[in-house]
């Protein structure tokens, strides 16, 4: 009776704890682990087991948490005193996600459910990293010496937005390039703005905003890949004006939008970054599959980043609930 009542404040309660084979895993891709369970003191009624993916953003001093994905395990069993269980975890991840970066942050919570009694509670922190195409594009920029910055990946209500810097080639010709990136069915599309300085010290700066387009093909090929972004660069690098380009670019076949990207909105706001000319791509990495609705709210309405960070990560993810830690 006593060992009962104990229970039921968590004291020699049944226990959990997801041990994933490794704490990593692409967006898109499947992550295994095994639950390990073991009975407590005495029998207990387990109501249901499950996990909780959970993301957590840093920004402006605030910590804010949103759960992306709940996912049942097992339903209601008993679960004897000592008894041990061992069941197993694959999980493949939304495609939509934001990959991990500076203030982007992923956890599993493991939760048993024990009826009359305590939670038995686990967490295990697991990177996400960028699926392999957009890897790739990312590793010729640093053959070119480009390195990412701390504080790239910072989510924005347009995706989330990477930034480099040069180290070697373009060092003292380009400031920084920031992007945004979606995948499709054909290729990787980019939507870039470089930073170019400009005067005899490079004390000026002019901006150039623009959409690339990378085949699959260039992607599977690092060599060509590298040169078309040197290329690209020093084309950039050699006009003589701030330009936007909001389709493609000059030395490139047209390749339409396919249903795997959302289309460029007009926008009829400047001033945001990345928000004015570029205009109005669908919030997530990967367009495909982030609410229309989000689209819309962002032509629409514009607005600032820092104020409004529970707001967005909120519509992000269908409105769900967040906590500001």
């Amino acid at each position: 009776m006593f060992k009962k009542f104990l229970s039921k404040l968590g004291i020699g309660s049944a226990k959990i704890n997801l041990v994933l084979h490794q704490p990593y895993v692409r967006v898109g891709e499947k992550i295994e682990g095994e639950f390990f369970i073991e009975g407590g003191m005495t029998e207990q009624h387990i109501r249901k087991l499950e996990v909780e993916l959970q993301l957590m953003v840093h920004a402006n001093g605030q910590h804010y948490r949103q759960t992306v994905a709940v996912i049942p395990v097992a339903s209601s069993f008993i679960l004897h005193s000592g008894e041990r269980k061992v069941l197993p975890f694959v999980y493949a991840l939304p495609l939509h996600l934001p990959i991990t970066r500076y203030g982007v942050e992923y956890v599993f919570v493991t939760r048993l459910d024990i009826a009359d009694g305590v939670d038995a509670v686990d967490e295990d922190s697991i990177r996400i990293l960028p699926p392999v195409p957009l890897e790739t594009v990312f590793s010729a920029l640093d053959k070119l010496g480009f390195r990412e910055k701390p504080t790239s990946g910072k989510i924005t209500p347009y995706g989330q937005e990477f930034s480099f810097f040069p180290t070697s080639v373009f060092r003292g010709v380009i400031e920084e390039i920031e992007c945004l990136a979606f995948l499709g069915e054909q290729g990787v599309r980019l939507q870039l703005e470089v930073d170019v300085l400009t005067g005899m010290f490079g004390h000026g700066e002019r901006e150039w905003k623009r959409e690339v387009f990378f085949s699959y093909d260039e992607v599977n090929d690092v060599e060509r890949l590298t040169q078309k972004w040197h290329m690209l660069l020093q084309e950039i690098v050699q006009q003589p004006q701030t330009q936007t380009h909001s389709s493609y670019i000059p030395h490139q076949p047209y390749v339409p939008h396919d249903p795997g990207y959302y289309p460029v909105y007009p926008s009829r706001h400047h001033g945001h970054g990345m928000m004015g000319a570029i205009g109005g791509f669908a919030a997530g990495m990967l367009a495909g599959m982030v609410a229309e609705e989000m689209i819309e709210d962002v032509v629409e309405d514009a607005f600032d980043v820092g104020d409004q960070v529970e707001d967005m990560v909120g519509d992000w993810f269908d409105g769900d609930d967040i906590d500001i830690l």
